[in-house]
């Protein structure tokens, strides 16, 4: 069996035996028994950055459909992506696969940190999105992006979320053509089924409204749309909401964090006006870096920073901060 016939689905998450090519057979020199090894075994994971991967558990001989596999190799991981061997020949263990997550389980546990969140994982399982899937990177995925006025264009997109009947994604790589968004920028994307029964993912990102700067100011227009997304979490609701966020100033409760010798000096200068309520209008300038630490809040297993639309939404909130 050959990858590109099979696709992600026959590695990911299951053992495999791969036929020993040059590079595999670097890759297993120090493992036991290596010389008179003719296979590997492996087992698929996915990095959400590196695409799919082989974990390389243990060297093994093939002899005709039978395979006996040695001792594996406890001195550190060893792990190659797909790309690396992706005319290599395998075959599936099937039969063994319960045995082996036994056998290997300590392995197995290992690669717990590539874990991602469930809209993530939830979007791995689902096959109608295989067509649009990079080969390689099985998280990556091909999105139509389309505004008014701009020829549409192709782009990488990868997957970061799910929401209401539609994905959110960051994109990958650069458009030629002048969409409002870059790489690096997330964008919203559903997908679309075409007259021939396919599957097209496509992202619209022609803006509902051109929004002047005076009317986003006040914050009052973002406020709203926040506001209404809270009452009903569609997906307009929440581009909308995406859209006033990209173009908005927003608040973000933050702790400075300056160099001992500027604290030192900012104390001096407090020391001399005697009551701190003296300072209020006065400008101190650092001589040193400052970093702005945002305040981190927890839902569950989720972590994320407050944004306000003013400092007044704040209220007492940001009395505590910088």
């Amino acid at each position: 069996m050959l990858y590109k016939n099979s696709g992600f689905r026959s590695l990911y998450r299951h053992f495999a035996a791969f036929m020993l090519n040059d590079v595999l057979r670097e890759k297993i020199g120090s493992f036991p028994n290596a010389e008179k090894a003719n296979c590997v075994l492996t087992y698929g994971y996915i990095d959400h950055e590196k695409g799919l991967m082989l974990e390389l558990i243990a060297a093994g001989i093939k002899e005709q459909a039978d395979f006996t596999f040695f001792g594996t190799y406890y001195m550190g991981r060893v792990f190659v992506p797909i790309g690396e061997i992706i005319e290599a020949e395998y075959f599936p263990t099937e039969s063994s696969e319960e045995e082996l997550r036994k056998s290997y389980a300590d392995k197995l546990n290992i690669l717990e940190m590539y874990n991602v969140s469930d809209e993530i994982r939830a979007s791995r399982d689902m096959e109608f999105l295989d067509g649009s899937r990079h080969d390689e990177y099985p998280d990556d995925v091909v999105v139509y992006l389309k505004k008014q006025g701009v020829e549409t264009e192709t782009c990488w997109v990868r997957i970061t979320g799910i929401g209401d009947r539609f994905f959110m994604g960051e994109l990958f790589n650069e458009p030629e053509r002048d969409f409002g968004f870059h790489s690096g920028d997330r964008i919203a994307f559903i997908a679309e089924e075409q007259e021939d029964g396919g599957i097209r993912l496509s992202a619209d990102l022609t803006p509902d409204r051109i929004l002047k700067t005076e009317e986003l100011a006040d914050g009052k227009l973002l406020k709203e749309a926040v506001a209404e997304f809270g009452k009903a979490q569609t997906k307009e609701n929440f581009i909308e909401v995406l859209q006033l966020l990209r173009d908005s100033h927003v608040w973000v409760p933050c702790t400075a964090a300056v160099s001992e010798s500027d604290m030192a000096e900012l104390e001096k200068v407090m020391e001399e006006a005697g009551d701190v309520s003296e300072m209020i209008g006065k400008t101190f300038k650092t001589k040193d870096e400052v970093r702005m630490i945002p305040e981190i809040l927890q839902n569950g297993e989720n972590y994320f920073f407050p944004v306000f639309s003013s400092a007044d939404e704040m209220g007492e909130f940001g009395e505590r901060f910088s």
